[in-house]
């Protein structure tokens, strides 16, 4: 048995209890967060995975006559609720030890830990056969870009990292071969970044410095962690900068 019933900002399930429900769901929700903009990330299928695995292996004891329900729903932006229920008994949770074993040969509650890693929250019924649990997405950054008195003003939607730096090197590159030679990075949205995007910016100040006009280059809205980054990389020498008021 495999059902589904979709909502705008729910998807919920009912499975047997068989292990390969497990990849069926991990698929749907794939598909129902792309429908809502955002793409799945492997903390939120570890998640979704060890809490129907725990519920089909511990909960019901593999038996494919008990069924499992699995619900998935969207509570605020990026902000997921993941309930799993199961048939069985229920366990002590109250007594249940989250911990990340120092033994790498343990087993024994190692998925709970890993839940516990990734989520906000975790809430079980009182008889112990049903797992809540509150994790949060987060969407990949845009780039919004508009010109103003021959700037090009970027605006990244939040952190710069290697997941979007070739879409960033990409904008760039087209915007100088359109001819802009000024640019102002406003990074009032971004609190990380990381090696890979900082060459993106090295990158724009040497293809610039090539060109016959004079580079004009400013971040601005720049966090203190930011603007030490940028100091101990040397990125101030050709960017001026300047921190968030």
């Amino acid at each position: 048995m495999f059902s589904v019933k979709e909502e705008a900002s729910a998807i919920q399930f009912e499975i047997s209890s068989k292990m390969r429900n497990v990849d069926r769901i991990i698929g749907e929700v794939d598909v129902f967060l792309e429908q809502l903009e955002l793409k799945i990330i492997s903390e939120f299928k570890i998640v979704i995975r060890e809490l129907l695995i725990n519920a089909i292996e511990h909960g019901n004891q593999n038996n494919p006559d008990r069924t499992v329900h699995c619900a998935v729903e969207q509570v605020e932006d990026v902000l997921f609720k993941v309930t799993v229920e199961d048939e069985g008994d229920g366990f002590d949770y109250k007594n249940l030890d989250m911990a990340i074993p120092e033994d790498p040969r343990q087993v024994r509650h190692r998925g709970y830990a890993l839940i516990k890693s990734f989520t906000e929250k975790i809430l079980f019924n009182e008889k112990g056969n049903q797992t809540t649990v509150y994790l949060r997405m987060s969407r990949e950054t845009e780039f919004v870009t508009h010109e103003e008195n021959n700037w090009q003003i970027i605006t990244p939607s939040g952190d710069i990292t290697a997941t979007v730096a070739n879409k960033f090197r990409i904008l760039l590159h087209d915007l100088v071969q359109q001819g802009s030679a000024r640019y102002r990075f406003d990074l009032k949205q971004v609190e990380d970044m990381d090696s890979v995007s900082l060459s993106v910016f090295i990158i724009l100040s040497k293809m610039l410095s090539n060109d016959s006009n004079t580079p004009d280059l400013e971040i601005i809205n720049v966090n203190s962690d930011l603007v030490n980054l940028f100091h101990m990389t040397g990125l101030d020498k050709t960017y001026r900068i300047s921190p968030t008021a």
